[in-house]
């Protein structure tokens, strides 16, 4: 009886704690708008050359290369290989995408109050008391470059979608946001939207969906995320909303969502 007792007092307290309202957005590569925009920027780099490559291709995404042909791969392979997303964190030999001299790990930290750096950027001071209802999960490891790379002088659709937003819901006030791959971080700025490194960990996500407190909770992450586990556990709570699993959902679409999202912070 005690036993019992105390699991309905668990899990009555989780099902406080959990949103009332979760969305995943699973977005797709739109492959005409990223082979696009890695033909422009291949050709600011190289102007001198006007055509196509026959060998294998390099355009620079930290410590890793990206060809249009086989994806991301490490740089500097002698036989380059696609990584495998779906198996990249059991595998041992992928532990070069998770390093500490990795682009995100370099990155200098925004003051938690408010600072300004030519590192970090403008950052808004955190709410210390109360809970926005709005809170927008930013994915920002490895394989989102692959989903949302507008190009290295533009900004992505997850920064565009996030300042939009940020117009009727106001960062810290009304909305709150957070970046994530390996661990879920608080934002002070918009700034760190289109970085991409490291792997995810969606057990960790999961856990952090329990515990939050806020109303409505947005998840964007890409489609190489989509595992049966996960899904199965975001539905299991019975108050989650899936795109882009039956109809493609590519990055510049996400805008299209903002007068319906914006709601759920008014």
């Amino acid at each position: 009886m005690k036993y019992f007792i105390l699991l309905s007092f668990l899990f009555s307290n989780l099902a406080q704690a959990m949103p009332k309202h979760i969305e995943v957005w699973f977005l797709s590569i739109d492959k005409q708008t990223s082979l696009l925009h890695f033909i422009e920027n291949l050709e600011k780099q190289t102007p001198q050359k006007k055509y196509a490559q026959s060998g294998l291709q390099c355009q620079p995404m930290g410590d890793y290369c990206f060809d249009p042909q086989i994806g991301l791969y490490k740089k500097g392979a002698p036989q380059p290989e696609a990584i495998d997303y779906a198996e990249a964190e059991k595998n041992e030999k992928y532990n070069f995408m998770d390093t500490p001299s990795s682009i995100d790990r370099d990155m200098i930290n925004c003051d938690k109050a408010s600072f300004f750096d030519v590192f970090c950027g403008k950052s808004q001071k955190k709410v210390k008391q109360g809970r926005a209802d709005l809170e927008v999960w930013i994915d920002v490891s490895s394989t989102m470059k692959q989903v949302d790379f507008q190009g290295f002088d533009k900004k992505c659709s997850r920064e565009l979608f996030l300042e939009k937003l940020n117009q009727t819901c106001p960062m810290n006030k009304k909305m709150k946001v957070y970046y994530f791959e390996e661990y879920r971080k608080e934002a002070g700025s918009f700034d760190r939207s289109c970085l991409s490194g490291g792997l995810n960990n969606m057990k960790r996500i999961v856990q952090d969906l329990k515990k939050s407190e806020t109303k409505n909770v947005i998840i964007i992450t890409d489609i190489f995320e989509a595992d049966v586990s996960f899904i199965d556990a975001i539905e299991a709570t019975g108050r989650a909303t899936i795109k882009g699993l039956e109809k493609p959902l590519y990055a510049k679409d996400i805008s299209n969502e903002l007068k319906r999202v914006r709601k759920f912070c008014q």
